[in-house]
Order: structure tokens, then C-alpha cells, then sequence
């Protein structure tokens, strides 16, 4: 979404926006429900945009509604309703102020790692969209800054969907710390019990650690190859799995890196535990050669 101070064209909105920084919500949220395009399957993108930077232009003053705004509970503001924009509006914000004003950008990425695990889907999906527009302003300090968000499977899948996106990730020097992070993504799922394979978190990191690295490889490859090279070998079948898919996607771009990873894979494949059971010369028949299989 581009900044567009002209998309709330409503001439109550001044006075509502002011009224809720005055601790008086009811106009504003109202406003904000009607124009929403919720119920429904589109958000009305541009009213979103056009109050992120309008209440990020009030600065400080703002800060205690935004709050409240992205704190408001499920049972007010349910998933699907109208009003689940007011949270969502408030999320686009915090990514404005922590753009525009460096010293509000501790109380923005606070709030926003609050939003991570939001039961609300809209919520959760505008994170990393407001963390990117941080990290385009910040680059390297809110990479370091992200460190807090590897600490559960929401948080982790934001900060690295954030990452990769390209007006973060181009604003980013800082190879080293740009795949601690990644690394500390594979590390949450490598410690993860078993049985959090059916958590919703744990499915989200997973497809985000599928993407992240392919992107991150576009502007650090030797660095995300070594790091993806390193879990080539561990013997989690799952963490391997990811590893494959990983290197099929940077194929197009990283030919040699990714053969050097799926060699990787071969190389420390498990041995099976009986291994009476293989027939020798029918192993992989009819599988291609190259990164189709391990």
C-alpha cells in the first residue's frame, strides 16, 4: 500500500480521529467498521493505508490509542466482523510510527510482536507488512532488533516473512545477523515437540522458512547456502524435507549452491533401520536424477 492522506475523504474522520485520542473511541471505530469492506473476503486496502498515516502523522499523542486499538479483544472486534479492521488499522500504524520516528520504534515493534499470535488472521498477516516498512527506515538495527521475536512460531514466521521482503531486505547490510535469524527460525522447529506439528504456528514457520531463504539467497547467497548446508545434515526428516524444497528454489538462480546442498542431503541420508530391506539395483528406480529426491 502506498501513503495516500487522501483515501479518508469522510470529513467526520478529523474529528473522530481526535475524539479517540482523546480517549472517546466510539466515532472513530464506528467509522472505521463501515469503511472496513468487512464482512467480506477484501479489506479496503486504501482507507487502511490512508488512516496508518494519518494517525502516524498525530506522533506520540497517538501512541496510547494505537495501543488500545491493537490490543482491542476478540469479543469486541471478532474475526471477519467489521470491526476486526480496528486492530488491523492500528498494526499499519505502529509501522508508520516506527518508520517515521526513530524513538518510537521500541513501543512500535513492541506492540507489534504482541500482534503476532493475534487470533485474528488479518491481524496476524499485516505484521510483517508493518515491520518491512520499519525495516525499510531501519534496515540492520531492527534485523538485531527482531531477536525477541524468535521466541514462538507467530513471532518467528513475522519477522522472517518481514525480512524477506525486498524494501526491508535491500535496506539490510548485515549478511551475519540477517541469517541469525534464519537460523534461529529452523532452530524453534528443530526443538519443537512432536506433536506441535499441528499447531497452527508451527505450520505457518514452516511455509515461511520454505520462502524465506530462497529470497534471502537473491542478496546473500553464499551466506543463506551455508546456512542451509549446515541443516542438510541433521537427521530431523522434516527439517530435511524443508532443506530440499529450499534448494529446489534457489535452483534457477544458484545452480552449484543448491547441488551442494542436495549432495549434502544425500550424503548424510539415515540409513534405514533394516537394511535387508533394500533390494539391491532397485533403489530409487525411476526417480530422476538431480534435486528430485535425497
Amino acid at each position: 500500500m502506498t501513503a495516500n492522506r487522501e483515501g479518508f475523504r469522510d470529513p467526520t474522520f478529523p474529528a473522530a480521529l481526535d475524539a479517540a485520542i482523546a480517549g472517546r473511541v466510539d466515532a472513530l471505530y464506528h467509522l472505521l467498521a463501515k469503511l472496513s469492506g468487512l464482512p467480506g473476503t477484501r479489506v479496503n486496502a486504501g482507507m487502511v493505508e490512508a488512516f496508518a498515516v494519518e494517525a502516524g502523522a498525530r506522533g506520540k499523542k497517538v501512541d496510547a490509542l494505537l495501543r488500545a486499538m491493537v490490543l482491542l479483544d476478540a469479543d469486541l472486534a471478532p474475526g471477519g466482523s467489521a470491526h476486526e479492521i480496528v486492530p488491523v488499522c492500528a498494526v499499519h500504524a505502529l509501522g508508520v510510527r516506527g518508520a517515521t520516528d526513530a524513538k518510537a520504534r521500541p513501543f512500535a515493534v513492541e506492540h507489534l510482536h504482541a500482534a503476532c499470535d493475534d487470533l485474528r488472521f488479518r491481524v496476524r498477516d499485516a505484521v510483517p507488512v508493518a515491520l518491512a516498512r520499519i525495516g525499510a527506515k531501519a534496515g540492520d538495527a531492527l534485523v538485531a532488533e527482531l531477536a525477541p521475536y524468535m521466541d514462538g512460531y507467530f513471532h518467528a514466521t513475522a519477522a522472517l516473512l518481514a525480512l524477506a521482503l525486498p524494501s526491508f531486505l535491500d535496506m539490510t547490510h548485515d549478511a551475519a545477523t540477517v541469517v541469525t535469524r534464519l537460523s534461529e527460525g529452523f532452530e524453534l522447529v528443530k526443538r519443537a515437540p512432536r506433536s506441535a506439528s499441528r499447531y497452527p504456528g508451527h505450520k505457518a514457520l514452516m511455509e515461511a522458512l520454505a520462502v524465506t531463504p530462497v529470497r534471502l539467497a537473491g542478496r546473500y547467497p553464499a551466506e543463506t547456502v551455508a546456512e542451509l548446508d549446515r541443516w542438510a545434515t541433521v537427521k530431523d526428516p522434516a527439517l530435511r524435507e524443508l532443506t530440499l524444497k529450499v534448494a529446489k528454489g534457489i535452483r534457477a538462480r544458484h545452480g552449484e549452491e543448491a547441488e551442494r546442498i542436495r549432495a549434502s542431503l544425500e550424503r548424510t541420508q539415515p540409513a534405514p533401520r533394516d537394511p535387508t530391506l533394500i533390494v539391491q539395483g532397485t533403489r530409487g528406480r525411476g526417480k530422476k536424477r538431480g534435486l528430485s529426491s535425497t
